[in-house]
């Protein structure tokens, strides 16, 4: 039986396990604030509920993703965070309006595991394909995100609205145990870390140091982390523009679903070629090209006009993804790779949900369209910073 023959099973099995947990996660944002807003009517509430939910990951992702590579068990630890999301949402669909403090409780403890979900499943990657089918890898990876980011918010949106936000809540219960079940039948992870007696701490510091010193992970993980963190600001932004072009706020979801699908066809078509021996230099470009699509958005006076530049703008922007995981992967070694992916996960996470508080106050006092614009803005800013970034530093004369 040839590797490819086993890799291509493998790769399925893994598709359907990310893509489960993936799904779940992404229905969070919409189900939960709907819950809130059904039970208290309190924006603010609601608002600081998701940002329980995803500021914790700033500081967790960097210890689970150290801790991951140390253990061989990572189906496992996968796994439980799929549970403990089930029993996040069941908890929270007890206690939402009826006992204070407990929700926003849960949503941060279960917002330690959500790098999980991201750089955690990531990293089984290339311990499930030989290294020359890992372009194709990473595109599939990459779209289990676009597939979560379109239908997540739209699942989550037709349960709540058909039915009730409960019963989207328990929707993404029932996802993420299906998720948990799939992740268990993944082959078992080999070449794990065999340095146990280093301290937890200092393989944190290891990885922290690895990926602030290797050039081209610098350059394209704070190209990233800018550039998504930005994005946030469209969370307040688009449903204030879509309401000054004449339409409902809630047709800022149509916005998002473009962009989401620009990136998947992007994904699909592209995302196996990015295998060049600078994947970096995707980054950049990608995100630069988003930002200037952007640019246009503002601009155009019609809602089929900003739809088309949001396709447009997810083309760009598609193949930053499968283009950071090739970096990732080619320029850190085994023994760090699933930190350094949780570390890049939990800091976009973490960044997009500061950007969504910036956005809530740049929004009413610029308007819609200068907020759009300024976040198109630091898409360009974020990609001149990765050039800078990850260029290698000169060392001083006489230094072996």
């Amino acid at each position: 039986m040839t590797t490819d023959t086993v890799a291509t099973p493998r790769l399925r099995a893994y598709v359907a396990a990310a893509s489960l947990a993936r799904v779940a996660d992404e229905m969070v944002a919409v189900a939960v604030v709907l819950l809130v807003l059904d039970r208290t009517s309190s924006p603010a509430l609601a608002g600081a509920t998701v940002t329980a939910h995803t500021l914790p990951s700033i500081v967790s992702g960097p210890v689970l993703g150290a801790w991951l590579d140390r253990v061989p068990y990572r189906r496992a630890v996968l796994s439980a965070g799929g549970v403990l999301l089930a029993l996040t949402c069941a908890g929270l669909v007890l206690t939402v309006g009826r006992v204070p403090v407990v929700p926003f409780v849960l949503a941060a403890l279960t917002g330690l595991a959500l790098p999980l979900t991201s750089g955690g499943y990531s990293s089984l990657v290339p311990k499930l394909v030989p290294a020359e089918r890992l372009p194709r890898a990473n595109a599939l990876d990459a779209a289990t995100f676009n597939i979560g980011a379109i239908a997540g918010p739209a699942l989550a949106g037709t349960v709540a609205a058909v039915a009730n936000p409960a019963a989207a809540v328990w929707l993404i219960a029932v996802l993420a145990l299906s998720g948990s079940v799939c992740t268990l039948f993944l082959p078992p992870v080999t070449g794990v870390s065999d340095d146990h007696h280093t301290s937890l701490l200092r393989t944190v510091r290891a990885g922290l140091t690895h990926l602030v010193h290797t050039p081209a992970l610098r350059g394209a993980t704070l190209t990233t982390v800018i550039g998504y963190g930005s994005v946030g600001v469209l969370a307040t932004a688009l449903p204030l523009r879509m309401q000054e072009l004449g339409q409902d706020r809630a047709a800022a979801g149509y916005v998002w679903t473009a962009m989401e699908i620009g990136c998947l066809v992007a994904v699909v078509v592209l995302g196996r070629f990015i295998a060049g021996p600078h994947p970096q230099v995707t980054v950049v470009v990608s995100t630069a090209a988003f930002g200037a699509l952007m640019l246009c958005w503002p601009i155009v006076d019609s809602v089929t006009w900003t739809l088309a530049f949001a396709v447009a703008a997810g083309l760009a922007e598609g193949l930053a993804l499968p283009a950071i995981m090739a970096t990732r992967q080619r320029h850190t070694p085994s023994a760090l790779l699933a930190q350094v992916s949780t570390t890049g996960a939990s800091l976009k996470i973490g960044t997009f949900s500061l950007g969504a508080a910036a956005g809530g106050w740049l929004v009413p006092a610029a308007g819609p369209a200068t907020a759009i614009t300024v976040t198109a803005g630091l898409q360009l800013l974020a990609a001149a910073l990765g050039v800078l970034a990850g260029v290698r530093r000169a060392r001083p004369a006489g230094v072996c």
